[in-house]
């Protein structure tokens, strides 16, 4: 029986992003046939918990977790809102003297540089040390990493190091020097070399690299053209089905639409509800009173102040996953933005599940919109064309009150992207598992 140990830093009790992924390597790897290591923070720090996740790792599944001496989410999230630079796309409407917006970058720049690659890097020794002596005490054929944080590479590249018998597969969620840098951090120019010094130091490291869009694995394809082209893998995001079975849609009588958006909402240049109000806004009054959107999950403070205010907008806040797909049965239409082309956002898979119509506001001829059209699941729109938000808001709206159906999507192909038959996929593509014994281990879908 292959051994395998996934590196995690998201784990529950931890909740949100990267969370999913994490679970589904310690649900379904022992079901393929592995013997199954988790090695996870012992309190994360995350701006969300969802402990009732725990419930769903297995007995079989070995959950280790090591000391992180971190701050606090909160905490470390204030401090650094202090100091960084805004992100590409965001408004910095404060005006400071010029002497304290200079120390403040110089801080900035001390503390990217001391905490490179990211916040999560004070547990990396602890992690390295309990990751080998699981290598050597249980005889682990296999690592995997399960990134983001970025500062998972170190921990692998130095357990390859010491045990280059060991298979080692860097899974990235996200792309990290075209999209996650450029996104979501405010990098100096040394953080930029030193990133793409260590993501090198990675995949020639690896003996995979998967990430989960066609797009992104050309990218880095074409990024280390001297590494084998087998090297790397799509792994896409995906869903639980087991998490879906009591899933049961109810019909409301109340005459109004329902948009549901269920995740983290943020005011970024990938995330940000501003041209979806506006194209709320811009529906005639009959139909904009009828309209209602119901945001579930955490907001963050920079988002907070365009929800500010409007009837037609209900805050439900974080809630455990479980608890936030039954506030979905009653949706009309789930809401999706994600404005980067090459990405896939997590919460798309849990809305392909439901067989709920999608609105996604994302490049239509970008990784979303491609599988919208394949799964027949819903309709993608130029994120920047408020009026074309406008006019699909309208046309599904009409549909709705005359009672014909959205869309009809294609079930084998949702089903495509059910964690059981992703993690299937995975195993046998990086010969963890052989595929005929893959294959036999048959998960159900």
């Amino acid at each position: 029986m292959p051994k395998v140990l996934v590196v995690s830093y998201p784990f529950p009790p931890a909740g949100g992003i990267g969370v999913p992924r994490a679970l589904a390597y310690a649900r379904y790897l022992p079901r393929l046939g592995c013997e199954t290591w988790i090695l996870a923070p012992r309190r994360p720090a995350v701006p969300v918990y969802d402990p009732e996740l725990i419930r769903l790792v297995p007995p079989e599944t070995h959950v280790v977790r090591i000391f992180n001496p971190e701050l606090p989410f909160a905490v470390r999230d204030k401090l650094w809102s202090r100091l960084r630079p805004p992100h590409r796309g965001e408004d910095n409407p404060t005006r400071e003297p010029a002497r304290s917006r200079g120390l403040k970058a110089a801080l900035g720049r001390a503390a990217q540089s001391w905490m490179f690659p990211d916040a999560q890097k004070p547990w990396n020794r602890f992690a390295i040390r309990k990751a080998a002596g699981l290598i050597e005490r249980e005889g682990i054929d296999a690592v995997v990493l399960n990134v983001n944080p970025y500062s998972q590479l170190q921990i692998g590249i130095e357990l390859k190091r010491q045990y280059p018998q060991i298979k080692l597969i860097a899974d990235f969620r996200d792309e990290w020097l075209g999209y996650y840098l450029v996104n979501f951090d405010s990098p100096t120019e040394e953080k930029r070399r030193r990133a793409a010094a260590l993501e090198r130091d990675a995949v020639e490291a690896c003996d995979f690299v998967s990430t989960v869009t066609r797009d992104w694995v050309e990218t880095l394809r074409a990024r280390y053209p001297e590494q084998p082209a087998h090297k790397f893998l799509l792994t896409p995001n995906g869903y639980d089905p087991e998490m879906f079975a009591a899933f049961q849609p109810q019909a409301r009588h109340d005459g109004k639409m329902q948009m549901a958006y269920f995740g983290t909402l943020h005011n970024n240049r990938i995330y940000s509800p501003v041209n979806y109000l506006a194209a709320i806004d811009a529906l005639p009054a009959e139909v904009r009173r009828q309209v209602q959107t119901r945001f579930i999950g955490r907001v963050t403070a920079e988002a907070q102040p365009l929800l500010a205010r409007r009837a037609d907008v209900e805050c439900c806040g974080f809630m455990a996953k479980a608890e936030g797909l039954r506030e979905l049965q009653t949706a009309d239409v789930l809401l999706l933005i994600a404005t980067g082309s090459g990405s896939h956002a997590g919460k798309l898979f849990d809305y392909l599940a439901t067989g709920k119509p999608i609105l996604a506001l994302s490049p239509p001829q970008g990784e979303i919109g491609e599988l919208l059209r394949a799964t027949r699941a819903g309709i993608c729109v130029d994120p920047w064309d408020v009026a074309a938000i406008t006019k699909a808001l309208a046309e599904m709206h009409s549909k709705i009150s005359a009672g014909i159906a959205v869309t009809e999507p294609d079930r084998q192909k949702i089903a495509e992207y059910s964690w059981p038959r992703i993690m299937q996929r995975f195993v046998s593509e990086t010969g963890i598992v052989q595929a005929s014994a893959a294959a036999l281990c048959g998960v159900p879908a």
